[in-house]
Formats: structure tokens, sequence, C-alpha cells
């Protein structure tokens, strides 16, 4: 999937949301309040992004009430939305709460040093356990949504560490155990795809899982 951004929209190049329906091939709103159809009519659809830490406040308690009304919101209008959930790590996306329930702290550092952030080990296996499990509990609820919502959902774009594509810590890791190597973060890139491909292959309306690895 490659993404274009110009002042309004992002323009997608993805065949696979293309042949969903011809319809859905063109420019679509990025994350933003909606611009009216009539207004810009060349919108062909429109992107909602929501945060793990908003939506999974505690462990196994979830809070839906503005993932469902931005949803409803984004697709009032009859147009598609492809959604996604951040867990980025160093820009406090994924719950605190992690870091309490067994998940180990990765100190991130820049270039001179100076402490940045922080980010979940992704190779932990308790980390590991939580996200799938968003996972599931996202798609379970979207299947909950009144027709007029979730027939209009029509993709997922995978999120898994600081970028919204790919798997990576953006800078220098405290403590050096934690440091991953590019096959590790390839290895755990597979594996989580694997979960989303795994949780929506059978979702009917359909809701195709994109991915942009070369990111």
């Amino acid at each position: 999937m490659k993404i274009f951004l110009t002042p309004f929209f992002v323009v997608f190049l993805n065949t696979a949301i293309a042949q969903l329906n011809n319809k859905y091939f063109g420019i679509w709103q990025p994350f933003r309040e909606p611009l009216s159809v009539s207004q810009f009519p060349e919108i062909r659809g429109r992107l909602c992004n929501f945060y793990w830490k908003d939506i999974e406040t505690n462990p196994g308690v979830w809070n839906w009430t503005s993932f469902d009304s931005n949803l409803a919101l984004c697709t009032q209008d009859g147009l598609p939305v492809i959604f996604m959930v951040y867990v980025r790590g160093p820009h406090g996306d994924a719950p605190a709460w992690l870091f309490s329930h067994g998940v180990p702290k990765v100190i991130i550092k820049d270039k001179k040093g100076n402490i940045s952030g922080s980010s979940p080990y992704y190779a932990d296996s308790i980390y590991k356990s939580y996200f799938k499990k968003m996972i599931i509990a996202v798609h379970q609820h979207l299947e909950t949504l009144p027709s007029s919502v979730r027939s209009r959902i029509i993709g997922v774009q995978c999120c898994f560490g600081s970028t919204d594509e790919f798997i990576s810590y953006p800078a220098g890791v405290v403590p050096l155990r934690f440091v991953l190597t590019q096959k590790q973060f390839s290895d755990l890139f597979k594996e989580f795809t694997q979960y989303y491909f795994d949780e929506y292959k059978k979702a009917n309306p359909k809701i195709a899982v994109l991915s942009n690895p070369g990111n």
C-alpha cells in the first residue's frame, strides 16, 4: 500500500481495496473531521484512527464510546472506512497498564542519549497475548455495530510498533537485552500480521487487511 499525502486527502493505490468495489478506488480523506461530499465530491472514503490505550483502559475493560461515535460519523453519508488501532509505544498509544501486568518496559533514547519515551517489549509473550486479545476484541465489537456502519468498514490497517506499518524501535534501547535484530523484527512482523489475517479472514462483509512492510 502506497500512500501520498495531500492537504486534505490520502490517495490509496491498493488493488485489494479496489477489487472490493470499484467505487472505493480513488481519493480518501485522512484522519480529521469528515468533510462534506457535496463540497468535496472527489472523496471516495475515509480513514479512522484509534488508540489502544483509549479503548482498553484496563485489562479486559473496554470503552467503545469514542470508537463507535467516530465510525458512525465517518460512515453516515455512506462512504467506506478503513481504520487502524495505534499501538506505538514511544508515542504513548499502548496502554500504560501493560507495564504493571508483566510486560517489560523498554526505555527509548534519542541519538544524544536523552530519554525520549518508552515502549512495550514486543517480543514478550505477555505483550503478544494482550496484543492478540485486543485484535480479537476490536473485531468482535465491529460485528455488533449497526449494519449501516459495519457494512461500510472495508479495511483494517495493521499497526505494530513505533511506526504505523512495520515494527521497530525508533532509536536507542535500554536495557540492551531488549535490543532486537532486523530478523527478529521481521519475524515479529510476520507473526503479528498473521494475528490480523487469522482474525479477519472470515469477516462478512469482507474487511481487507492492509499492511505496509516496505515502510
